[in-house]
């Protein structure tokens, strides 16, 4: 197991509620650590919010954010009487001026910073660890929004690697190994931002009216013909001679006698009934059809070109071999090359990186993970190595 030195970077967290915080201080016991090695920073109003009342649950982490908080109101400005209120109440005490409780072994310190200039804010206190300023602005940030820091000085490569992994899976805010002011793990500083742009291609609906259609009904007429049989009764006159004996019935009937015949005819008579014989039912039918949309985006892409005979190549130099390394690695997940693209370029950005010159890629992943989880809050870190590994291998001349 290696044993840190006395310029051993803090491994720092900054956690968004107490059960994270919770979460991470069981970590550390888990380790073997106690209250005494445990540094805490947070606001006056977050320790009041989680860790005071009669509602508050009582943990070893309450116990540590709750001590000394009543001292510091009466104390004044000057770094000794800080220091001289510190050393009453053990390791803990709220900064007057900056409402913010400090606990743990760097309190002093902490407290020193804050007294010494109280105008640079939470920003001066922190710097008081040893933390690089761009990391601490983030802290900063996340105190004055309710976050809680811990941090905690490993004794061990192990346990600072046991930290990083386990507080990073509780979804802590921030988390990073930030080295003490001078030593070679100090995190990378910004000398200048290219923000790199993206464009996605985003295709929405919107409805469009394509004309209307009106269904109208009016009445017509045509003509229309039937075929009717119609009877007709006359009367019907036949005489036809006879020669015979008059009989009795004749001459009975031999006096005036008159006989009628109605005639009658049958008339076409016309009515008309109305019937429905159709329907026309009105309304409206949704289809659906797959409709490809083209266009371009554009992607900002940042090449590194360096001056100089330092026998460093730039990304662009290897990008055939990049290239070809994304066909084997990644080409079957889905993602295109420039999706990792900026992976491989920072690879050759962290060869080229005096502060790591010399070193193996175990003894810089660490800090490499922090630094890009930094610059690229979007990404995972688990998908990216590989890349950002191979990078860094090819320029350094460790990967053939």
């Amino acid at each position: 197991m290696a044993t840190m030195n006395k310029n051993t970077p803090v491994v720092a967290g900054m956690f968004p509620d107490r059960a994270s915080a919770e979460q991470a201080y069981q970590d550390l016991s888990a380790r073997g650590y106690g209250q005494k090695d445990v540094n805490l920073v947070m606001s006056d109003e977050t320790r009041k919010r989680h860790f005071s009342g009669k509602d508050a649950v009582k943990t070893e982490l309450g116990t540590k954010a709750a001590e000394g908080a009543g001292i510091g109101a009466g104390v004044g400005g000057a770094l000794g009487a800080i220091a001289a209120a510190i050393a009453a109440v053990g390791t803990s005490i709220v900064l007057p001026g900056l409402g913010l409780v400090v606990a743990g072994p760097l309190a002093a310190a902490l407290a020193g910073a804050g007294a010494g200039g109280a105008a640079g804010g939470l920003l001066g206190a922190l710097v008081g660890w040893g933390i690089p300023e761009e990391t601490v602005k983030h802290y900063e940030a996340g105190i004055k929004n309710g976050g809680i820091l811990m941090g905690v000085k490993p004794r061990s490569s192990e346990d600072a690697q046991y930290f990083e992994t386990r507080w990073n899976s509780k979804s802590a805010a921030t988390a990073a190994t930030a080295a003490t002011a001078g030593t070679a793990g100090a995190r990378m500083q910004d000398a200048g931002t290219i923000p790199v742009v993206e464009e996605q291609l985003e295709v929405g609906k919107r409805q469009v009216e394509l004309g209307t259609v009106q269904v109208t009904s009016h009445v017509v007429e045509k003509p229309v013909s039937e075929t009717v049989t119609l009877r007709e009764e006359h009367a019907s006159i036949e005489r036809r001679p006879v020669n015979r004996p008059a009989s009795e019935a004749d001459l009975a009937a031999f006096k005036d006698e008159t006989i009628e015949v109605r005639e009658t005819a049958e008339k076409a008579v016309v009515s008309k009934q109305a019937h429905v014989v159709e329907e026309v039912v009105v309304g409206k039918e949704a289809t659906s059809s797959t409709q490809q949309i083209s266009d371009t985006v554009r992607k900002t892409v940042v090449d590194v070109e360096r001056d100089g005979g330092t026998g460093l190549s730039n990304s662009s130099a290897y990008e055939d071999e990049f290239r070809k390394d994304y066909a084997t690695r990644y080409a079957g997940t889905g993602g295109s090359y420039d999706d990792y693209a900026t992976a491989y370029q920072y690879g050759t950005t962290l060869a080229s990186d005096s502060r790591y010159g010399g070193r193996s890629w175990d003894e810089i992943e660490a800090n490499a993970r922090s630094d890009w989880e930094g610059r690229n809050p979007g990404s995972t870190w688990d998908n990216m190595k590989a890349a950002v590994r191979h990078g860094w291998e090819k320029v350094t001349g460790q990967r053939r």
